[in-house]
Formats: C-alpha cells, structure tokens, sequence
C-alpha cells in the first residue's frame, strides 16, 4: 500500500485543499493517474462539502502529487525546528 497526498491549488489566491488517497503500487499511479485524481476530488468534494463546480469557480484547477510518508514528514520538521532553534538561540 502507497499512500498519496493529491493537493488541489487555486490559480486566484485561496488555499490549497488536499487529501491522502492509497493505491496498491506506483506502477498504478501511472496507469491510472486521472481514475486516482478523480478519486481525490471526489473526497475533497465530500470533506469540504462542495462540488466540482465550487472548485471550478474558486480557481482550484492545479493538481500535485507527492508520496505521503509521515515519518520522513516529521523528520524533516524536527530538522527544520532545530535549526530555527540554533538560528534564533533558543534552548
């Protein structure tokens, strides 16, 4: 199982919306890439109670992609913590 964390920007401003879809494999992802982007919108539909046409009209027309891994995430922001710690001389 890969999980993936499909974001919708907006090209007027508004923030991004995204979601954490599974799939089998990454081969799927490349075979089945609009099926899977579909999927997403529809959730983010679901969890923001709007429809395409909302989406549509708040501008949210870009798609990305990336794999969702929680722990390199939380890695990469305790890195990112202590440097701002050693940047601004905190304890």
């Amino acid at each position: 199982m890969v999980k993936l964390q499909i974001t919708l920007t907006s090209t007027k401003g508004y923030k991004p919306m995204s979601t954490i879809v599974e799939i089998t494999d990454k081969k799927e992802y490349l075979f089945k890439r609009k099926e899977i982007h579909n999927k997403a919108i529809v959730k983010i539909c679901a969890q923001r109670n709007m429809t395409l046409k909302d989406l549509a009209r708040f501008g949210y027309t870009e798609i990305k992609t990336r794999e969702y891994n929680p722990e390199a995430i939380a890695k990469a922001n305790a890195e990112k913590y202590e440097q701002i710690k050693a940047e601004r001389g905190w304890k």
